[in-house]
C-alpha cells in the first residue's frame, strides 16, 4: 500500500517533522501508525547488559500498550522487535530499503513475523530499492518521527543510534537514555547523551511520567514464542505427525508413507534443529 503525504492515513506524528517523506510504502496493520509508539534504538554490536535492558524496557512498553518502533537492524533493533512480538505487542519496522528487498537478509523471517502478528513494515523507497549508507540516515528520521519519543538502550561511539537521538531532539521530542557502565565501550555515547540533556531512565515510570496528558493503561502480558528457526518444507511432513504424545518411528513411516530410510534421516535433521527429541524405544516427541 502507498500512503501519500496528503492522505488522511498518513501518520500524524510523522507529518509534523521538518522533512517528512512525500510517500510511504506500507505492509501490514496500518492502523498502528496512528497509535502511541516509542522508538527503541541501540548498538548493532550490543553488550549482554544492553540486551537485558532492551528486553526489560520493551516488555514494559508493551505492558502499557505502547507500540515499539525500530529499524529492523541487527542488534538492539532486532531484540526490540522480537521482544515486542514475544509479549504480543505491536511493532513498527522502518526499512532502509524497499519492501521487496528486506535489509538485512537475516531478518526476512522477522519481517514476516512482524506482519503475521499485527505489526507493520514501512519504507519511503520503491519496493526493489537496495539499502545504502545514505538511506540508513534517512531511515532514522522516520524511526524517530513515528514515535512520541526515543529510548536509547545502548549507543557506541559515532553510532547511528546517536544520530537518531540527535534527530529526535531536533523534532522536539524527548530522548530517553539508559545509563551505561564506564567500562562498557558499547555505551560511550549513552552517557554522553545524558550529559548533554537526554533524560536518564532507570525504570519505565521515568518515561510514562514525561507524558502527563496521556493515560497509559496497564495490561496483563500474553507471552508468545517467536520461532527463529522454522521447520523447513522438506521436514514439515514428518514434523506434523509428531505431537506432544510419543510416537514410534514405524508409526511415523505409516502415517507419512515415506521410506524408513528417509524418515530416519529427517528425524535426525529435526533433532539437530532441536524441534523434536528421541525417547527410549525409538519414540519421538516435539521439543518445546
Amino acid at each position: 500500500m502507498i500512503i501519500e503525504y496528503c492522505d488522511t492515513l498518513y501518520p500524524k506524528q510523522l507529518r509534523e517533522i521538518k522533512n517528512p517523506p512525500s510517500r510511504l510504502y506500507v505492509l501490514g496493520n496500518i492502523d498502528i501508525l496512528q497509535e502511541i509508539g516509542i522508538a527503541v534504538v541501540g548498538s548493532r554490536t550490543h553488550s549482554q547488559y544492553g540486551e537485558k535492558m532492551c528486553k526489560t524496557f520493551t516488555k514494559n512498553l508493551v505492558e502499557y500498550n505502547i507500540n515499539v518502533i525500530s529499524g529492523l537492524a541487527k542488534g538492539i533493533d532486532t531484540i526490540a522487535h522480537k521482544t515486542c512480538l514475544e509479549y504480543s505487542g505491536k511493532t513498527i519496522a522502518v526499512l532502509p530499503s524497499g519492501l521487496e528487498n528486506i535489509y538485512p537478509k537475516e531478518n526476512i523471517l522477522l519481517a514476516r513475523q512482524i506482519l503475521d502478528k499485527g505489526g507493520v513494515l514501512v519504507s519511503e523507497y520503491e519496493p526493489k530499492t537496495e539499502a545504502d549508507s545514505k538511506k540508513f540516515l534517512e531511515r532514522n528520521r522516520i524511526v524517530a518521527g513515528l514515535g512520541i519519543g526515543t529510548l536509547v538502550v545502548e549507543a557506541g561511539y559515532r553510532s547511528g543510534t546517536r544520530v537518531t537521538a540527535k534527530i529526535t531532539k531536533e523534532q522536539n521530542k524527548p530522548v530517553f537514555c539508559l545509563p551505561s557502565s564506564l567500562e562498557n565501550s558499547k555505551g560511550i555515547s549513552s552517557n554522553e547523551l545524558i550529559q548533554k540533556g537526554a533524560n536518564l531512565v532507570t525504570k519505565i515510570e521515568n518515561i510514562l511520567d514525561f507524558y502527563p496528558n496521556i493515560t497509559f493503561s496497564k495490561k496483563n502480558l500474553e507471552i508468545q514464542k517467536v520461532n527463529d528457526n522454522p521447520v523447513s518444507k522438506e521436514l514439515k511432513k514428518i514434523y506434523e505427525v509428531i505431537k506432544d504424545i510419543p510416537i514410534h518411528a514405524n508409526e511415523i513411516t505409516k502415517k507419512t508413507g515415506l521410506p524408513i530410510s528417509e524418515v530416519n534421516y529427517k528425524l535426525l535433521m529435526l533433532q539437530l534443529d532441536e524441534k523434536i527429541m528421541e525417547l527410549p524405544g525409538q519414540k519421538f516427541i516435539r521439543k518445546e
